[in-house]
């Protein structure tokens, strides 16, 4: 006969003995974040890498004591490089040329503005609906009655009738259409980084060489791309112009001269401190873009000149200028050419345009022919008599 138990053994709960490893893990990651908090302030930076200093391995000190008696711990130099790369403009999105519609234009300059002679374009227009009239020649001098900072500052227009009548004459450009049926589209050209008038009055703002000289070629002085309120004075100016009543304005002159040093680097002053090497690039790409982001919100075209072929297919190291950023920004771009070359200039600009038409977006400048192209500029060039 069995015997019975009095007392009833109670069941022994198992043991989770997959827990510990786990534990043990865990202790060791917290164990690793704290030392590598608590180490930190022994790590020593070094030209040859990071080492560690606990306390007690410490090298001996060099310290001086002040006049007060207080030792002073002196630390060893490091040299320290921070290098900054040059902007990268590729990836810049095209917002620009959706509304270039097709433009005949007679260029009329500076020196050729005034009433009778605008009235007498007008008329003129039968193959063409545009006129560009040049505001702002490379002399410097404006045509209209400007109150941007700079121009009241350094008095950059002409007191005379023609600046305090230019809001009427364009005026009566609109009324003489409307009279006869037409619609002329106005635009406004100005010559940007040379100027001849605003060195004379100030060297601030001038590109200079490397003896301190105004820098001057051909063209004319060169104003320094880099500098902020050149930029601004330049938006001040489109700014007023699209207030008297210009369809588009047109910027020539952005660009910068040939650098000089036989290594191709620039061998000029800028007013601008910088964080990268200056170079033609840089200065005019930079305010190309600053220009046009200012002038976002204005209704009216905005366009540029190219100065070269090269700039038409890239960045042209010797202008500065990039044809491919441009169109991305600038509604259209104004091209010196001639009938034979021009096809070539089309070629050249194929896969660059991606938005609007191309014929419409790369304007041919021409002398004293009428291309078979729905935009051009139209310049007439009397021969000279021996």
């Amino acid at each position: 006969m069995a015997r019975k138990q009095e007392f009833y053994k109670g069941r022994r709960k198992r043991r989770n003995y997959a827990l510990i490893p786990f534990v043990i893990v865990l202790a060791l990651v917290a164990l690793t974040v704290v030392l590598f908090y608590s180490m930190q302030k022994y790590a020593v930076i070094s030209k040859e890498g990071v080492t560690m200093v606990l306390p007690g391995d410490e090298p001996e000190e060099n310290t001086v004591v002040d006049s007060s008696g207080n030792e002073i711990r002196v630390f060893d130099r490091v040299e320290t490089d921070v290098i900054f790369d040059p902007p990268d403009y590729s990836r810049i999105e095209a917002v620009a040329g959706r509304d270039a519609k097709p433009m005949r234009a007679i260029y009329i300059p500076a020196e050729d503005i005034n009433t009778d002679h605008l009235m007498e374009m007008a008329a003129r227009l039968s193959s063409g609906n545009a006129l560009l009239l040049e505001m702002k020649p490379r002399p410097g001098a404006l045509i209209w009655n400007s109150q941007a900072v700079l121009a009241q500052r350094y008095g950059l227009y002409y007191q005379s009738a023609l600046e305090t009548d230019m809001a009427q004459m364009i005026q009566d450009l609109r009324d003489y259409a409307d009279e006869h049926d037409k619609t002329i589209y106005l635009a406004a050209q100005i010559s940007c980084c040379v100027d001849d008038l605003l060195p004379v009055r100030t060297t601030s703002y001038t590109l200079r060489t490397e003896a301190g000289f105004d820098y001057r070629d051909d063209n004319g002085t060169y104003l320094d791309p880099y500098s902020v309120d050149v930029r601004n004075y330049i938006v001040d100016l489109c700014r007023e112009l699209y207030e008297l009543g210009f369809d588009e304005v047109v910027l020539a002159d952005v660009m910068h001269p040939v650098p000089t040093g036989s290594d191709g680097n620039s061998r000029f002053l800028y007013s601008a401190e910088m964080s990268t090497t200056p170079s033609p690039v840089n200065a005019v790409c930079g305010f190309a873009l600053y220009v046009a982001s200012q002038l976002e919100d204005e209704k009216g075209l905005l366009s540029i000149y190219l100065d070269s072929a090269r700039a038409l297919v890239g960045p042209d190291e010797s202008t500065g200028q990039n044809g491919v950023l441009f169109s991305k920004v600038y509604d259209r771009l104004y091209y010196r050419t001639d009938k034979w070359t021009y096809s070539y200039n089309l070629e050249d600009m194929q896969g660059t345009i991606t938005i609007g038409e191309l014929h419409d977006r790369l304007v041919p400048v021409v002398i004293n022919y009428l291309p078979e192209n729905s935009s051009w500029v139209y310049i007439e060039q009397l021969a000279e008599s021996n």
